[in-house]
């Protein structure tokens, strides 16, 4: 057995001092110590209480998920000095905490609350009573060190790949399948993101360099204010004041693009951003109006381009640059989620993840998918998706990897109504005109709808990711930090699943029962 609350004294090992150490302190790298110890939280419980641990999901945890836990610490000792400093938190512990939060979509006060005084969480992770708590400064730092390093898919990769071996599950057949999800950020209309965009630079302007945020004209100052000046305007109203604040981003970008210091700041970045994206410049000077609140700074060339003109990868949210547009599925991002799905297998999970842009195809992701299986070591011999991700060109490229791609043909390329196509062959050839041939026998096929009817459980994996673990609206915005808790989620998903099955073996002493809550 194992227990994380003390770590060994005499179990150094030579490291170089990673920058992640100097960035984030003073502690000190030591693993856990294995070595069971009797007045853990196991010997200290009552007998019945001790049962029922054992019995919840606490029980299948610490004897199979912890040592998976332990066994990747190594992995984050860079994140810690090799000298100074007090000894770190067991790693198994804080890394725990991480996902069994996003497994049940807690925040950060209710796990570390768990840990204080659950005693499931102190059963699950061999916790003596002194040691069953975790502050919040240790959560963070490990967090940032995650998103810093970007080692959140290794969380991901490592506990998929140890409880897919554990388990003993087969991955010879997958699905593919994609979801929408949004980040932690207002939905803005266009003359809300011109106002919030020039709002946070003047913020930041105002905090970095206040003489020259002073010198600014009145007007404008009181127009993008903190009570932003889009919130009263009527629907009406909507066009001429985009053209208002068109005009006022414009001279803001001009004013200081040869400042050195002003011209770097990340917020300037975003103003140039959404000048050069949203508005036309160089053609007719826009004259204020009479009514207009900018009447008095004069014209300026600038005209805000045709909604229809604005591409879906420009920026939607100064607060999050990373989100994109889909006309068909709104703001944010898409994560691509694969899952294994074996009839023989006693639970399916998830085998990889990866954020895309809300504004791409998911035609592009078919690809990238196949190779991030293959580097992780399970690659499938066939790939079952819905028609975005087929076509021609995904087919070939599937096939010269040696997989199958099971998914109907794109709907300009269907089978002809009444044509008898000859059976497909086993494997689909590699030239595009060919494979385009291939897809259109393969769903002509007699047996192809009910090869084809295990795709749909993908969709209740992305129904329990949302429904269960949150993540259809996240807490955090940004590209880095979405990545990171998606890696988390799917982690925390698959834990949830192996616990389930555990829980359901025949000949374990435990019952099925709720997972954290």
């Amino acid at each position: 057995m194992f227990r994380v609350g003390q770590s060994a004294c005499d179990s150094r090992r030579e490291m170089v001092t990673s920058p992640y150490a100097r960035a984030y302190g003073e502690t000190m790298y030591r693993p856990t110590d294995p070595q069971q110890e009797m007045f853990g939280a196991a010997g200290l419980l009552p007998p019945k209480k001790r049962e029922a641990c054992e019995k919840s999901w606490a029980g299948p945890f610490r004897d199979k998920a912890l040592p998976i836990l332990l066994r990747a610490e190594p992995e984050f000792a860079e994140f810690y000095d090799d000298e100074t400093g007090r000894p770190n938190r067991s790693v198994a512990l804080v890394l725990g905490t991480l996902i069994l939060k996003e497994a049940n979509d807690s925040t950060d006060e209710e796990a570390l609350a768990a840990v204080d005084f659950d005693l499931r969480w102190h059963y699950a992770f061999e916790l003596k009573p002194e040691e069953s708590h975790l502050c919040q400064k240790t959560l963070h730092n490990f967090r940032a060190k995650l998103l810093r390093s970007g080692k959140g898919e290794l969380v991901f990769r490592r506990l998929t790949d140890e409880l897919i071996a554990t388990l003993g599950l087969r991955v010879d057949r997958q699905r593919l399948d994609s979801t929408h999800i949004l980040s932690n950020f207002a939905r803005l209309n266009r003359l809300g993101l011109f106002c919030e965009t020039i709002r946070v630079f003047l913020h930041a302007l105002k905090k970095g360099h206040r003489d020259l945020h002073d010198r600014l004209p009145a007007g404008l100052l009181k127009r993008h204010g903190e009570e932003s000046w889009y919130r009263d305007a009527r629907r009406e109203e909507g066009p001429r004041r985009l053209k208002v604040v068109a005009r006022d981003l414009y001279r803001l970008v001009e004013q200081f693009k040869g400042h050195r210091a002003v011209s770097k700041m990340e917020e300037y970045c975003l103003l140039a951003r959404l000048l050069e994206e949203q508005c036309v410049i160089g053609g007719k000077a826009s004259k204020p109006r009479d009514d207009d609140d900018d009447r008095e700074d004069g014209p300026a060339p600038v005209e805000p381009k045709e909604p229809r003109e604005v591409e879906g990868k420009s920026l939607q949210t100064p607060h999050d640059p990373d989100a994109t547009y889909s006309g068909h599925k709104g703001k944010g991002y898409e994560v691509q989620v694969a899952e294994t799905c074996m009839p023989d297998n006693p639970v399916e999970l998830i085998t990889h993840v990866e954020v895309t842009p809300s504004a791409g195809s998911d035609a592009n992701a078919t690809i990238p998918a196949i190779d991030g299986l293959s580097e992780a070591g399970h690659k499938p011999k066939e790939l079952t998706t819905d028609t975005t991700y087929s076509g021609a060109t995904n087919a070939a490229e599937a096939a010269k990897r040696g997989v199958n791609l099971l998914a109907p043909a794109p709907a300009m390329a269907k089978p002809e109504p009444g044509k008898v196509y000859p059976p497909p062959e086993v494997d689909c050839p590699t030239g595009r005109k060919q494979a385009g041939e291939w897809l259109k026998r393969q769903e002509a096929a007699p047996d192809f709808k009910e090869r084809y009817a295990i795709r749909a459980g993908i969709e209740a994996t992305n129904s329990e990711l949302k429904r269960v673990q949150g993540l259809g609206r996240l807490r955090v915005r940004g590209g880095k930090r979405v990545k990171l808790v998606v890696y988390l989620k799917a982690a925390g998903c698959n834990l949830r699943r192996a616990l389930r099955c555990w829980t359901q073996i025949p000949g374990m002493a435990v019952e099925a029962a709720a997972l954290p809550a």
